[in-house]
């Protein structure tokens, strides 16, 4: 659920898209609404964490990119869930990689909360947010 200010008054979704493809994170911009989610974007996983631990409000969702440069995917997941103050954000993964692959595998296990596999619908990865955003949480 999204956060509530002092007042009561609804506060937009935050999400946090980690990708390194300037044309998938614009993409984002197009898929969620501004009115209902404050969107940061990150490059990579290394600018992500950073972003994270500067930031002292919570994000509701990160939105990762399995493979990128510097950090990957897994590399990150492992960052975030060792730190207690992220651990239970809920991380949708994007990826082309098949259900075989060995880095899918892994980042899977590092635990994330959904999969999607690119190239996504818009309708489909907001549906997948949703769901995501709305799960009962361990």
């Amino acid at each position: 659920m999204p956060p509530t200010s002092g007042g009561g008054a609804r506060l937009g979704v935050r999400v946090l898209i980690v990708e390194d493809s300037p044309l998938v994170r614009k993409m984002y911009g197009l898929v969620f609404s501004k009115r209902e989610h404050e969107l940061t974007t990150a490059e990579d996983g290394r600018k992500a964490l950073e972003i994270l631990t500067a930031d002292p409000r919570r994000y509701d969702l990160i939105l990762l990119d399995l493979r990128m440069p510097d950090m990957d995917g897994v590399e990150f997941i492992r960052a975030v869930r060792l730190a207690s103050r992220f651990r239970d954000i809920p991380i949708v993964l994007t990826t082309v990689e098949p259900d075989t692959s060995h880095l899918l595998r892994e980042a899977v296990a590092q635990g994330v909360a959904a999969v999607v596999k690119k190239p996504w619908k818009p309708h489909e990865l907001r549906a997948v947010v949703q769901a995501v955003l709305h799960a009962p949480r361990p």
